[in-house]
This record gives C-alpha cells, sequence and structure tokens, in this order.
C-alpha cells in the first residue's frame, strides 16, 4: 500500500555546500523553504543563520542528529510532511540534494535550480 500523506522535501547540504550561501539561497528559492534546520555536528553556525535569513525563514541550530534514519530526522520529516525543509548536516558531499521521503522510503531528485 502507499503512503496516504504527502512526502516530505527534504533539501541536504553539507557544509562543504555553503561556502557560496548567497547563491545557494538564488538556487532553491523556488523550493518555498520553511525552515532551515542544522544538525550537531555542523561545526560552524554562521552560513546556516546566513542561508535562514537569505531564504526569509527561520533558522534551528543545534538540532541533534539530522542523518538518514535517525529519530530526529524522522520527527522532521512528520513534521514538514507536504513541506520543503533545509537539513544541514555533517558530510563532505558539497551539492545539495533533495530527498523526498514518505512512508515507502527516499527518493533522490534533482533541485530545480542546480540542475
Amino acid at each position: 500500500m502507499s503512503d496516504l500523506q504527502c512526502a516530505a522535501r527534504i533539501i541536504v547540504v553539507n557544509p562543504p555546500g555553503l561556502a557560496d550561501v548567497a547563491w545557494l539561497a538564488s538556487a532553491i528559492h523556488l523550493e518555498k523553504v520553511q525552515a532551515v534546520y542544522a544538525a550537531d555536528d555542523v561545526p560552524d553556525s554562521g552560513p546556516v543563520e546566513s542561508l535562514a535569513d537569505d531564504l526569509g525563514v527561520p533558522s534551528h541550530l543545534g538540532h541533534g542528529d539530522l542523518h538518514d534514519g535517525s529519530t530526529g530526522f524522522g520527527e522532521l520529516v512528520d513534521r514538514h510532511r507536504g513541506e520543503t525543509v533545509v537539513v544541514v548536516r555533517g558530510g563532505v558531499a558539497a551539492d545539495p540534494v533533495l530527498l523526498l521521503v514518505d512512508a515507502d522510503g527516499s527518493t533522490e531528485q534533482p533541485i530545480d535550480g542546480l540542475a
């Protein structure tokens, strides 16, 4: 049986992806981001706050473990079904990734402004 609820749209960004916050904000602005969350493993919250400011949305810092499968990530998915949020978490990938997450799992898709 497929999931009847809308998927949460999670834009995953690692710290290297925050090197040019203004460019990133302009690239994802059409996604209608609702909030920016930062995991505990993000070493510098300054770029996270700048991204949220550039998008005109609230930032939530030190939000625990936000890696796939964690309780914190699952709570964000449940809270933001049908919405788009940015999750900044530790990692080395420079390019942001869009995950569509529902009860059936997650699917990676290109981000319109980055494709």
